[in-house]
């Protein structure tokens, strides 16, 4: 990256021990390509008024490590939902080579739907590097941006029993299986003691349209409730595993912290919010890495060209 402002230093590649965990040299290559994903995000977020915060393991990593977690592999931000809309327009547009943005839109744009796995068909997106490795198995067809990357999560509206009732939320959870898990909604639909949120017949025509246009109805009806609770939720958890929301309070101000030396967003409440999500987040734990092939040197494509070639060099997870 020619940019000073987003210069890393040679020393950050340098092995270290942090918190008796060893970093080796691979995952700190991984760890520089991922932050200069978010420091082209962030600057063009700061350029256009988007706001965004640092978030899950990747924000408990600024507040207890000054940068990331030791023993973690992927970095996370988040946006509210309309931050988010405005955020996938732009980013389409300005994101430099060799940087894009990947969400459901573009990879059925590349693939049909049976090509993609589960894995990769969810409603968030990632901001990928196309010159690296990052493949998550099952891997995807090669058309499909399969590089390092950095998630960007959405903090829609959460179940408050109040703006978002008990209805409003089945509603989403009908809406949200009418594009992912289609069969399970269909043998609801059949069964007359199935009482859906969404009206019967509209849901047998929703299921009749392509997966992008169902999606977009998800999404659409996910923006039109902005405002109606009192609390932020990552929608596809409170839908799948009923994961609950919380409070908006936490988020309302954003102040900075240090993330590896580049001052980045976090929320105020960030203690709050770190505590209601992961406890006492003072005691660390180690968790198991995610099953991905990691390579920050080689671009996806020369692996699924040439495999044997990089053998040597490939693993699951940072580490050799």
């Amino acid at each position: 990256m020619d940019n000073p402002t987003y210069r890393i230093e040679d020393d950050f590649y340098k092995p270290e021990t942090r918190w008796d965990f060893y970093v080796s040299e691979k995952r700190k290559k991984v760890w520089a390509k991922e932050l200069e994903i978010l420091l082209v995000f962030d600057s063009i977020c700061k350029k256009h008024g988007l706001r965004y915060r640092l978030d899950g393991g990747t924000l408990l990593g600024a507040v207890r490590h000054g940068g990331f977690v030791p023993w973690d592999d992927d970095l996370d931000v988040d946006m509210t939902r309309a931050e988010y809309e405005r955020a996938r327009a732009i980013m389409k547009e300005e994101l430099p080579y060799p940087y894009e943005w990947q969400d459901l839109y573009t990879n059925l744009s590349l693939c049909t739907p049976e090509q993609i796995t589960s894995t990769h068909m969810l409603p968030f997106a990632k901001i990928r590097n196309r010159e690296t490795t990052a493949i998550e198995p099952p891997a995807m067809p090669v058309e499909i941006n399969q590089g390092i990357w950095m998630d960007i999560f959405i903090f829609d509206e959460g179940y408050d029993g109040q703006g978002i009732t008990p209805e409003v939320l089945q509603m989403e959870k009908e809406l949200y299986v009418a594009t992912f898990g289609v069969q399970r909604l269909k043998d609801k639909l059949v069964s007359p003691d199935y009482a859906s949120a969404v009206p019967k017949e509209d849901l047998k025509t929703i299921l009749q349209l392509p997966v992008i246009e169902r999606f977009k109805i998800y999404e659409e009806t996910l923006l039109s409730l902005a405002g109606q609770s009192t609390k932020y939720a990552y929608q596809y958890l409170e839908v799948l595993k009923d994961t609950p929301g919380f409070s908006k309070t936490y988020h309302d101000e954003i102040i900075e912290m240090p993330f590896e030396g580049f001052p980045m967003p976090v929320p105020a409440g960030y203690h709050e919010f770190l505590t209601e999500w992961f406890g006492d987040y003072s005691v660390p734990y180690v968790r198991s890495e995610h099953k991905v092939i990691f390579n920050p040197d080689v671009p996806y494509t020369d692996y699924f060209e040439h495999p044997d070639r990089y053998i040597d060099n490939l693993s699951l997870g940072c580490d050799d």
